[in-house]
């Protein structure tokens, strides 16, 4: 499954919106917004990134969550994935791609 960027940051602004209790987002999330500011504990990162996997079906490692301080750190992270999944070449990734 490939997404753009855009694509991806509008998903990962509606997982956001959802961990915080709200039913959608009302906007797109800075990426320049600490996820801290967003009231988002290392927990609470974890269901948003799981909800992330099961929607693009990727196997992120948990390790990479610690290096995640900004909500375009997350986008860049699902954004990577995505691309690793998507390429054919024999080095590339396959579906369900860790990392």
């Amino acid at each position: 499954m490939q997404g753009s960027h855009d694509q991806v940051w509008r998903q990962v602004s509606q997982e956001i919106a959802r961990a915080q209790g709200y039913a959608a987002a009302e906007a797109l999330q800075p990426e320049h917004t600490p996820l801290s500011a967003l009231g988002l504990d290392s927990l609470k990162l974890i269901e948003i990134v799981y909800e992330l996997e099961t929607f693009y079906q990727l196997d992120v490692d948990e390790e990479r969550l610690a290096e995640l301080n900004r909500v375009g750190d997350l986008i860049d992270l699902i954004v990577t994935a995505l691309a690793v999944t998507d390429d054919p070449s024999p080095a590339g990734g396959t579906h369900g791609t860790h990392l």
